[in-house]
């Protein structure tokens, strides 16, 4: 048989198992929900919890052992700021770092004695503020004024000191930056932990849909390499819409920009659905029983959040944990997509990202395809 003839045929055996698929892909209810509804239940629970963007009013201590008019000056525009609630402890520094180590405040801010006196006298005085790292989100968004508060004072008494001893101010060098938030121009983490979660999830949903398929397919059709595509193909489709549908979810309720092109970020999706289906197909292939592929489903996907940058930045671990990352298709789909809301991104870098997640399913393919007949054949015994 020739090489034609081979094509025709597969795509024979391909159109049938397709067209065979779409007549009931909405008839059974197991189906609507891995197809539409938890991926929206989830999708809406997450964005109920980054509805804020960022906490506001967090309780911080404050030990002000000064009372002086600069001393207050620093509480109450701390306290006027988005993310502080200052609550006093004038009862004692040891009463405020008790209640920072049992999170009952997330930050403790401390002036020292004659603080007002030594920031006139020119002695430089240093006001602390701890916050427990042990809630890094909340302690971190807690401190999240301070600096700015601290260097505006700075500014201001830095003129008043110059004049003071009779000397002008130099002029300092003004740096413009302009750079894109994921959503807006707070570049709030927020945002992009939504973002990612979007991307993340949908992996997990096609890796079980697709071990769902493959473990019903009709046991009164001769299983093939082609058929099993075909019967995987619509929810390629499926998903690849559902992922831009969410995509456009935020960027409508988030008032994004998107740099890029959106029928880049068409492709990208695409792909890694084909990506993420043929994860799936090797689950199936490789394990004795379905449900034996679905246990694996929660260690593919927990390999995935850790090792893609969506939970520790890719250029802080070490190098085993690169190559980790590296083989995973979640952090190629996940930067290029960044790369497209961020920057004009160009058609190589999406064709190459595009290439990257198609090595996935050539290389299962290859693994695959025999023992996945006999798996299929398996199954229809058990």
């Amino acid at each position: 048989m020739d090489i034609k003839q081979l094509i025709i045929d597969f795509l024979k055996r391909f159109k049938v198992a397709f067209n065979d698929e779409m007549h009931f892909i909405f008839k059974r209810f197991t189906y609507h929900w891995l197809l539409w509804i938890l991926p929206l239940m989830i999708f809406m629970l997450i964005s109920s919890i980054f509805s804020t963007g960022v906490l506001f009013d967090l309780p911080v201590g404050f030990v002000d052992q000064d009372k002086s008019s600069l001393s207050r000056q620093i509480i109450r525009d701390l306290d006027a700021g988005a993310h502080a609630h200052l609550i006093n402890y004038d009862s004692g520094l040891n009463n405020g770092e008790k209640a920072l180590a049992k999170a009952q405040i997330y930050a403790l801010l401390y002036i020292p004695p004659n603080f007002e006196a030594d920031v006139l006298s020119g002695r430089q005085p240093t006001p602390v503020l701890y916050y427990n790292a042990l809630y890094y989100s909340a302690g971190l968004y807690s401190v999240m004024d301070y600096s700015g508060l601290i260097h505006e004072l700075n500014s201001q008494y830095r003129s008043i000191l110059a004049t003071k001893i009779g000397i002008s101010v130099p002029k300092l060098a003004q740096a413009n930056f302009n750079y894109d938030g994921l959503f807006n121009a707070s570049g709030n983490s927020m945002y992009f932990q939504q973002f990612s979660a979007v991307v993340h999830l949908l992996q997990l949903f096609v890796v079980t849909m697709t071990i769902h398929i493959l473990g019903k397919l009709p046991r009164r059709t001769r299983p093939s390499y082609p058929f099993v595509l075909g019967k995987l193909a619509p929810y390629t489709l499926w998903y690849t819409m559902l992922l831009i549908f969410e995509i456009a979810l935020l960027v409508l309720f988030s008032q994004a920009r998107v740099a890029g092109n959106p029928f880049s970020m068409l492709t990208v999706a695409f792909f890694y659905v084909i990506a993420a289906q043929s994860l799936g197909i090797f689950l199936f292939s490789f394990t004795r029983s379905t449900i034996d592929a679905y246990s694996y489903v929660g260690l593919l996907v927990g390999l995935a959040l850790t090792y893609s940058g969506v939970v520790v930045p890719e250029l802080s671990m070490p190098w085993v944990a690169r190559a980790i990352s590296s083989i995973e298709p979640l952090t190629y789909a996940l930067n290029r997509l960044f790369d497209l809301f961020l920057r004009h991104a160009d058609v190589i870098s999406v064709l190459k990202t595009c290439a990257i997640l198609m090595i996935y399913p050539i290389i299962i393919t290859v693994l695959v395809r025999k023992r996945l007949v006999k798996r299929l054949n398996r199954e229809e015994v058990l």
